[in-house]
């Protein structure tokens, strides 16, 4: 389990409300039960408990005592709740946000070890700035050029609180090789972009691996296994009409199998940074790079 820094107010809220729902079980209440005591409304447990409210302090205090929850966990609790109380960097920009990216930004920072998978454009902890500005312009769909603006500011900031951390987790990124020859922006935007890709794999938590186009993909949609000793492990996919955020056990499970197996199938460490030294450099030369095919 990862130690450094703080809890963020998305991964602390997350911890509060399954110890809360997980004391009221473990007491062998109902949330009606709980309401009816407390004379609170029963819309009220169940938002609680959903993480669709906060919760005050002067409320907590009571229900740990109603659920006779101890004197030290009741303490942690109240720090939990308080650390969901404050404010993360993307709360000014939240109406920007979907929900499940949100809780992705939320949960990736404070995780143990991700994999994502991606099946269309460099991943969005990986991207240039440029790279970045031309995939948003391209697939703004007629956002106004403050929006798509406040947006890719998100995604720079995103990337400098995941990379700059004291102690990012351990990152394996697997990406389909159509990636490296998909245009997004000119020459240049895309050899500086092969370089900066480059330049994170080497970096000791992030481990890369190219797939190549032999192998048989039947995903359409990128996705991020989040794991977690403290929040669990939850799956945050690119849907095609909306983001989706999976939690049940049987559909991470389906995610963690897909990608180990995906993993396998692809170009080893030294063989990805081959092809991408070899597409950067016709990028950089102006050239139109060429599936590379392996033996």
């Amino acid at each position: 389990m990862r130690t450094g820094g703080e809890m963020n107010p998305i991964a602390a809220s997350r911890l509060l409300r399954a110890d809360l729902r997980r004391a009221r079980e473990t007491a062998g209440l109902t949330q009606m039960q709980v309401a009816e005591s407390l004379e609170w409304s029963l819309s009220k447990v169940t938002r609680i408990e959903s993480g669709d409210v906060g919760i005050s302090v002067n409320d907590l205090r009571a229900l740990c005592m109603h659920l006779e929850i101890g004197a030290a966990a009741t303490e942690v609790l109240l720090q939990r709740a308080q650390a969901a109380r404050r404010r993360g960097w993307w709360h000014d920009d939240r109406a920007e946000i979907p929900p499940a990216m949100l809780t992705l930004i939320g949960l990736e920072s404070d995780a143990d070890n991700l994999s994502e998978y991606v099946s269309a454009f460099v991943p969005g902890l990986m991207q240039t700035p440029a790279y970045a500005s031309a995939l948003l312009h391209t697939a703004g769909l007629g956002a106004a050029e403050h929006q798509l603006g406040r947006r890719l500011a998100i995604r720079l900031r995103r990337q400098a609180n995941f990379h700059e951390q004291r102690e990012p987790p351990d990152t394996s990124v697997l990406i389909e090789e159509a990636v490296l020859y998909r245009r997004v922006g000119d020459q240049q935007i895309m050899a500086d972009q092969m370089k900066r890709v480059a330049e994170l794999a080497r970096r000791p938590y992030v481990t890369l691996r190219v797939l190549p186009f032999e192998v048989p993909v039947y995903r359409a949609e990128s996705f991020t296994v989040i794991r977690s000793e403290l929040t669990g492990t939850v799956v945050y996919s690119e849907a095609r009409l909306s983001d989706v955020l999976f939690e049940e056990g049987p559909i991470v499970a389906h995610f963690e199998s897909q990608f180990a197996a995906l993993w396998e199938a692809a170009l080893d460490a030294g063989r990805t940074g081959q092809l991408l030294h070899r597409v950067a450099g016709a990028y950089a030369a102006g050239g139109n790079p060429r599936p590379w095919l392996w033996d």
